[in-house]
């Protein structure tokens, strides 16, 4: 019982989410009170796609760089500090830590920033059924979660 009170608990913040969202109008702008909370701009590559997310009380920006790969889709989101990926696949889309190989920040690092539980509620946020919008701004509105409090300093 407690699961499926998760589920709809879930389900109707993601689709409070999406009203607020249709209700801006504009990408990658979401307001409280006329105020921004944060902006997204486009900044593409020849080889991917590319964003920058900055947050309206932050002077640290951070890096959105979209990979795909046999279908699936991943948006790596980079700062000086951290390092984390959102996926977007047949199974849904969530976040996932970056994989060894591909991490540019040391391990010890991101350990003490990632919040564990956070990124263990994240590991759906959304159905496989997402426009890149959608994923960028989801991603912008659940990243601040996955900061540990010692550090969200990091978003301001």
């Amino acid at each position: 019982m407690k699961t499926i009170n998760r589920l709809l608990g879930r389900a109707m913040l993601i689709l409070a989410f999406f009203t607020l969202i249709c209700s801006t109008g504009v990408m990658g702008h979401a307001s409280d009170s006329g105020n921004d909370i944060f902006s997204i701009t486009a900044d593409n590559s020849a080889n991917s796609s590319g964003w920058n997310l900055k947050y309206s009380a932050s002077e640290n920006a951070f890096k959105i760089i979209m990979s795909e790969n046999n279908g699936d889709k991943e948006f790596t989101v980079r700062s000086k500090f951290f390092e984390i990926a959102y996926v977007l696949n047949k199974n849904g889309f969530g976040a996932r830590m970056i994989r060894p190989g591909k991490s540019l920040v040391p391990a010890q690092i991101i350990e003490q920033i990632i919040n564990k539980d956070a990124l263990k509620q994240q590991k759906v946020i959304s159905d496989a059924s997402i426009s890149n919008e959608t994923a960028l701004n989801l991603i912008a509105s659940y990243l601040p979660d996955l900061i540990n409090n010692n550090y969200k300093h990091l978003l301001q």
